[in-house]
């Protein structure tokens, strides 16, 4: 899978990151290669047959934290009977890494499909196998 489409909060608002203001207030295509990544996103898959995957980048771990675990419900599609279809699967990153949930677009080379949960368990099982 590979991601379709990427968000960013403008003025409260999701806005397309390949779209742009023109002198109308109109929003236009623009070159899809704008620069607003931060260290902070948000990958969804959408549920059912849907089949557009989305990042949406946040400023601060907090904000981040906040939509991974309940803003995306106001981000989900609907379907033909007006009830939302959900998610197939979301992910949370801090800093380029995989932190919880599940990768859609891949993870740091070397890190595939690592959660901080999964990174922790490691951890604390190396430190007891070695006494500390």
């Amino acid at each position: 899978m590979s991601i379709d489409r990427y968000y960013t909060q403008m003025d409260g608002k999701w806005v397309r990151t390949d779209m742009r203001w023109d002198d109308a207030g109109e929003y236009i295509v623009d070159d899809p290669r704008l620069n607003f990544e931060t260290d902070f996103w948000v990958d969804i898959s959408h549920g059912r047959n849907i089949l557009t995957d989305e990042r949406y980048y946040f400023h601060d771990l907090a904000s981040a934290l906040e939509f991974y675990l309940e803003g995306w419900r106001q981000r989900q599609y609907l379907n033909d009977d007006d009830n939302v279809v959900g998610l197939d699967q979301k992910g949370l990153y801090s800093r380029g890494r995989l932190i919880h949930g599940h990768s859609i677009h891949g993870d740091a080379p070397g890190h595939e499909g690592e959660n901080l949960r999964q990174i922790l368990g490691a951890f604390v099982r190396k430190m007891n196998q070695e006494g500390l």
